[in-house]
């Protein structure tokens, strides 16, 4: 079983969540992942192990240079779905969620998306409320899922020196390094924004932030399989543990670790999410002082 560590800003609530995708991505890729936090010393880090030799972190991130990604469309279903979308009978949601801001006709920019390569398939709905749990979904508008995810995996082709992951070529040991993207999901809280501060609205004005193309791919990945805790519509919780776990407790610790963890093994975090209803995003967190 090979295992290493990564730098981490406990903080940035995107990078805790594209440690999630880290962790779900390992454990498709090898086996048997089990992942955990280390507060230890000044620069907290995420530890990954899992199956085999190999870093999991660089097969991860290999990962992610070489797929592809397609939208999936319910079968049986005629609406505005891309010629490149698959069809699929077990769709992870009610149609209604597919419905534009009028209700009237069907969008397809929340599909959902199947990320593929080397044989290994990944599925991404999490902004989707199939599973009844509460989705974190950030984007809206005329944003739509897989350019998103086309953009920080390849770069914005229609936004001169824009990057994603391929061009970034991020290090195993230190991936979440920034650069200019030129679309993205919202959840590294680098590129958060205040219109009422910043005096006017930097998606209105196109503006191209700095952001880790790595944290934007690896949270929606992250989330997957479990959520942050909102405590109202603009707030969220989430917790990081002391320590490497099987992939099936990580999920549970991240919002309920009571019980699971002793006290002083786990730490809180509250993130502000901008009062902006249709572009959301994530902002620094702050963290809950245990009682």
């Amino acid at each position: 079983m090979a295992e290493s560590k990564i730098p981490v800003d406990l903080f940035n609530p995107g990078q805790v969540f594209a440690c999630l995708g880290f962790m779900e991505l390992a454990d498709v890729l090898l086996g048997d992942a089990e992942a955990g936090f280390d507060w230890s010393e000044k620069q907290a880090k995420f530890c990954l192990s899992a199956d085999g030799k190999k870093n999991p972190f660089e097969e991860v991130l290999d990962f992610l240079k070489t797929t592809t990604v397609k939208p999936v469309r319910p079968a049986g279903v005629d609406g505005p779905w891309p010629q490149d979308a698959v069809e699929t009978e077990a769709f992870p949601a009610r149609l209604s969620e597919l419905q534009d801001s009028t209700g009237k006709k069907l969008t397809a920019s929340a599909l959902p998306l199947l990320l593929k390569a080397d044989g290994q398939k990944i599925n991404v709905s999490n902004w989707l409320e199939g599973d009844r749990r509460k989705a974190l979904k950030l984007f809206a508008g005329q944003q739509v899922a897989a350019k998103l995810m086309r953009n920080v995996l390849d770069g914005d082709a229609t936004k001169s020196g824009t990057i994603g992951v391929k061009q970034l070529a991020p290090q195993p040991n230190d991936p979440f390094k920034t650069g200019p993207v030129g679309g993205r999901f919202g959840y590294d809280s680098r590129g958060a924004w205040d219109a009422v501060n910043t005096g006017s609205s930097l998606d209105e004005q196109g503006a191209t932030l700095l952001v880790s193309p790595v944290v934007e791919a690896l949270a929606a990945i992250g989330l997957e399989h479990t959520r942050p805790e909102f405590l109202s519509t603009y707030e969220i919780r989430y917790v990081v543990w002391q320590g490497k776990v099987p992939v099936s407790l990580a999920r549970a610790l991240f919002t309920q670790p009571h019980g699971l963890v002793p006290q002083g093994h786990f730490r809180c975090f509250r993130s502000h999410l901008g009062d902006d209803k249709q572009y959301k995003k994530c902002f620094p967190a702050n963290e809950e002082l245990s009682k």
